[in-house]
């Protein structure tokens, strides 16, 4: 349970320190352009995490953008693996589709005591449940990724260890 308090935690920082470096330049006594350019946030790296049921989950998954995993999972060693090239492109695709910006964060807190909470979160917005309309068909994206990858190393077909 600590491991996925820290990493909601560090997650939220992220996305605070993020926010609050979105500011329009000053060019004069009184007068602000705006930035020429604006940048939206990275989707990258991607959190996904499923918690509670019946089996007391505390699985997280962190994708880089070169597809490089991280997955915790509760009483088990970290590991690491690479993601296919098509799971790259999919999960890429997905986490684009996704209007970041419009998801209002979710309760991370299960709705009754043996409620599963899958959800994802990214620098550019979240978290936000995989269910959730507004993920629309890369919420299923996302699940499929992480039921795959938590199959372990030897069952996975979307990540190769690294």
């Amino acid at each position: 349970m600590p491991q996925v308090t820290r990493v909601i935690c560090f997650t939220a920082a992220l996305v605070a320190v993020t926010a609050c470096g979105s500011q329009n330049a000053v060019t004069g006594p009184g007068s602000t352009t705006a930035p020429t350019s604006v940048s939206q946030p990275s989707v990258f790296p991607l959190t996904i995490t499923r918690t509670g049921g019946i089996a007391g989950f505390q699985d997280v998954l962190v994708v880089a953008r070169d597809g490089m995993v991280s997955i915790t999972r509760r009483a088990q060693a970290r590991r690491q693996c690479r993601l296919t090239p098509d799971a790259v492109e999919r999960l890429t695709k997905a986490a684009s589709q996704v209007p970041w910006a419009r998801i209002t964060p979710a309760s991370t807190a299960p709705s009754f005591p043996d409620d599963l909470v899958a959800m994802v979160r990214s620098p550019a917005g979240g978290p936000v449940r995989l269910e959730d309309p507004k993920v629309g068909a890369g919420g299923q994206v996302f699940n499929e990724l992480l039921n795959d990858l938590l199959r372990g190393a030897a069952g996975s077909r979307m990540c190769t260890p690294a």
